[in-house]
């Protein structure tokens, strides 16, 4: 059976990054650890708009200086930061390198691959935007593997706008909606 694998998308950047527990778990990192320590700021940007939907081209500067947050703070805690039991014990499979010291070193790929779709994001809007055709490729956490990556990019945005706060991200369920074109 085919392991499918989570990653990042934007502009005609797809970056494969690992398992779907793996991309929870990067969140869950994000939600516990940054947050409280910026309490005002806009972390729904984060939390909610990468997370489960997608983000605009007009939220990216802002997600970017985000992230720079979060790279700071995962660079001071260590790999004990999170318990590792159900990753270790084969519960929840995994990609992650235990082996790193801190949570900034177990996820680098992950904020490498998130500045590298912004940066094709915003090359692309720059590049095509005069062609009238063009509709902005967004910034999103995404099911990587082929075929399924095609599927999804394949769903509407408005799709992802309208998932309620109780829904899962489609990513994490797997679930491809249908959709009438």
């Amino acid at each position: 059976m085919m392991s499918i694998k989570i990653g990042f998308t934007g502009g005609s950047t797809i970056v494969e990054l690992g398992t779907d527990s793996d991309m929870r778990l990067f969140f869950d990192c994000i939600l516990y650890y940054v947050p409280p320590k910026y309490p005002d700021q806009n972390w729904s940007l984060i939390t909610d708009r990468l997370y489960r939907r997608y983000l605009k081209l007009e939220e990216l500067d802002t997600a970017v200086a985000l992230m720079k947050l979060v790279e700071k703070e995962f660079k001071q805690l260590d790999r004990e930061a999170f318990d590792w039991t159900k990753i270790l014990s084969g519960q929840v499979k995994s990609d992650l390198d235990r082996a790193k010291s801190t949570l900034f070193e177990i996820f680098v790929r992950y904020f490498e691959a998130f500045y590298e779709c912004i940066e094709s994001a915003i090359v692309n809007y720059e590049w095509f935007k005069s062609n009238s055709n063009y509709e902005y490729e967004p910034v999103m956490v995404t099911i990587s593997t082929i075929p399924y990556c095609v599927s999804y990019s394949m769903i509407p945005l408005s799709v992802f706008d309208n998932l309620q706060p109780d829904e899962k991200p489609i990513w994490w369920t797997g679930k491809i909606p249908k959709t009438t074109t």
